[in-house]
């Protein structure tokens, strides 16, 4: 049954019991009082609202609120930033949090609502003035009008910056695979929700006669050392004979730089998927006298074609094809994302995939993704 504001005092709410202390997951406590005072700051942000509702809509709204503090609260105990939510009490706070509220009392999906909330935190972890507060305060008032599709495209979009890095690269198939409620959107997207994310600031063209490279192009540079075919153990032996410095340990797991891909030892792939990060540790390591050596592996290793690197992800996912036919079209061969579309579009990856949040200030320089 819906709870009034009368018992709020005695209310419940997971692991949240708010009649003096609060208690979030056995380890932080906050005063009972906060909480309220908190939770009546979001009624006071959407009382006019609630002139339009009736008196059973307003108490399940009320109750919505309160799952929305709740999960603010869990999500920045989670991170130790609990003091975080006495921001709601700034202006420059509420001013976008009264789209947010309304999105999220309105929306009927469980992960819209988490994903509002994960914006929602990031505005009030973002400097006052900043270039990433102003993006994520632009974000709060979009927000509610996406849904599932416009959010995917903008996703699927963002697969032309941004790069999955697994520890170990056979992981990375099933990093394509989480991918999947994303990718299944792809055959219901149109030409309305490109026209829709143009109109609202989540695009930018892209001036000049030649068009974005395509999909398959993008994937096969951002991962360079992934979609090669298998090399064999014959090979591998012969120029470790030579070389045994490739049975050096390359990263903090201890591995070394190439990795078998089946139980009979038979066929290695490397270990990294992407030249550039890896070369990077490398040097960081003081191991950059390793990286010819990965050159001339490399080079034994044939890159994948256009076609193989379709096939490879439509055994994942037949959808997949759907994705390469929408983001190779002439709507989109023209069209990149902005800033702002970036941000939305690798929040709902993190969403869907349930992998930490990126930060804004790394979309600047998609290779670090």
């Amino acid at each position: 049954m819906k709870q009034s504001m009368l018992h709020i005092r005695k209310q419940e709410i997971g692991d949240i019991s708010n009649s003096t202390v609060i208690a979030i997951n056995g380890d932080v406590t906050i005063d009972g009082e906060k909480y309220n005072t908190l939770l009546q700051t979001l009624v006071e942000v959407v009382r006019k609202d609630f002139e339009q509702f009736s008196s059973i809509a307003i108490s399940n709204a009320k109750e919505e609120l309160s799952n929305f503090l709740k999960q603010i609260f869990e999500k920045l105990a989670r991170d130790g930033q609990i003091h975080l939510a006495e921001k709601f009490q700034k202006p420059s706070i509420q001013i976008g949090l009264h789209d947010s509220l309304i999105s999220y009392m309105s929306s009927e999906d469980d992960n819209v609502k988490e994903y509002i909330v994960d914006i929602m935190i990031d505005r009030l972890k973002a400097e006052s003035g900043t270039t990433e507060q102003a993006i994520v305060s632009e974000a709060i008032k979009l927000i509610p009008n996406l849904n599932r599709t416009t959010l995917s495209l903008l996703a699927l979009m963002n697969l032309r910056h941004q790069i999955m890095l697994p520890p170990v690269s056979f992981i990375l198939e099933s990093s394509f695979a989480e991918l999947s409620p994303i990718v299944n959107q792809a055959p219901q997207i149109s030409n309305m929700d490109i026209d829709f994310i143009s109109q609202n600031k989540f695009t930018r063209a892209i001036t000049g006669l030649y068009p974005i490279y395509t999909l398959e192009n993008h994937l096969l540079k951002q991962y360079d050392l992934y979609f090669r075919r298998e090399g064999s153990k014959e090979e591998l032996d012969a120029f470790a004979a030579i070389h045994p410095e490739i049975m050096y340990q390359v990263n903090d797991m201890g591995t070394c730089m190439f990795c078998y891909t089946h139980n009979d030892l038979e066929h290695w792939k490397f270990s990294d998927v992407n030249s550039k990060v890896f070369y990077d540790r490398l040097r960081a390591r003081g191991q950059e006298y390793l990286i010819h050596l990965v050159e001339e592996l490399k080079s034994k290793l044939v890159s994948f074609t256009q076609s193989e690197v379709r096939e490879y992800l439509c055994k994942i996912n037949p959808n997949w094809m759907a994705v390469f036919n929408l983001l190779n079209s002439p709507q989109l061969n023209h069209t990149d994302l902005s800033m702002l579309g970036m941000y939305i579009g690798s929040k709902y990856i993190s969403k869907v995939t349930k992998k930490p949040s990126l930060p804004i200030l790394s979309l600047a320089n998609p290779i670090s993704l």
